[in-house]
């Protein structure tokens, strides 16, 4: 019988590590896009409009993608803790979430709107990531509903919501700083959604690594 060796072992779990991080990278792009867009569909639509309809079934979709992502990272393609009706259930939930931080933001307008948005975006989005988690590591979804593991990247995904919807309306008070950066004339709706993208990143790789750990 065939063996494998230690050399071929090591080039497996590179290419393992390797295949995993492209999706981690997938689906943050997917998100990030979805998101995007969704903001450029809603961010001037009445709250109950086509638009608005159609900026939610979107950002769904979007998010629905990227839990299936997520779910073939850490659980592997041919393995899958998030069956459709759970898929829909957790990405229409966080869906939700979104679209009432930012009609937070947009209630209470300006930069200390948007702050006050994003640190109720970091408090409901612990008990949106303590179930999502439960559901990928395969217990019952409400087995825990604040877990301070998931407290973190909850906190790291509102700041980067924060400074990216900070960017797109009060941009302008940004400009000064965006100069030093050596991003003068750069669009800094452009910049605030990069950050996003970086910042989710980040706290997709912290998450996938608790959700591993259990």
């Amino acid at each position: 019988m065939a063996t494998i060796d230690s050399g071929e072992r090591s080039a497996l779990a590179g290419f393992r590590v390797t295949g995993q991080t492209l999706l981690m990278v997938g689906f943050t792009l997917v998100q990030t896009l979805a998101l995007g867009l969704w903001l450029t569909l809603v961010a001037d639509a009445p709250l109950i409009s086509a638009a608005s309809a159609v900026g939610l079934g979107v950002l769904t979709l979007g998010l629905v993608l990227e839990h299936v992502l997520t779910d073939a990272t850490i659980n592997g393609v041919s393995v899958s803790a998030l069956p459709g009706k759970q898929a829909f259930a957790v990405s229409g939930s966080e869906a939700l979430l979104w679209v009432l931080w930012l009609g937070v933001a947009q209630r209470l307008g300006g930069v200390d709107g948007i702050l006050v948005a994003g640190a109720l975006l970091a408090v409901l989005l612990m008990p949106q990531h303590t179930v999502e988690d439960n559901v990928l590591r395969g217990v019952a979804p409400f087995e825990t509903v604040i877990d301070l593991g998931t407290a973190g990247f909850s906190v790291v995904e509102a700041v980067g919501a924060t400074v990216w919807l900070l960017l797109v309306f009060e941009g302008q008070q940004f400009s000064g700083l965006l100069a030093a950066l050596g991003l003068a004339g750069v669009d800094s709706s452009a910049v605030g959604l990069a950050a996003l993208a970086v910042v989710l990143l980040v706290e997709h790789d912290i998450g996938v690594a608790l959700a591993r750990e259990g």
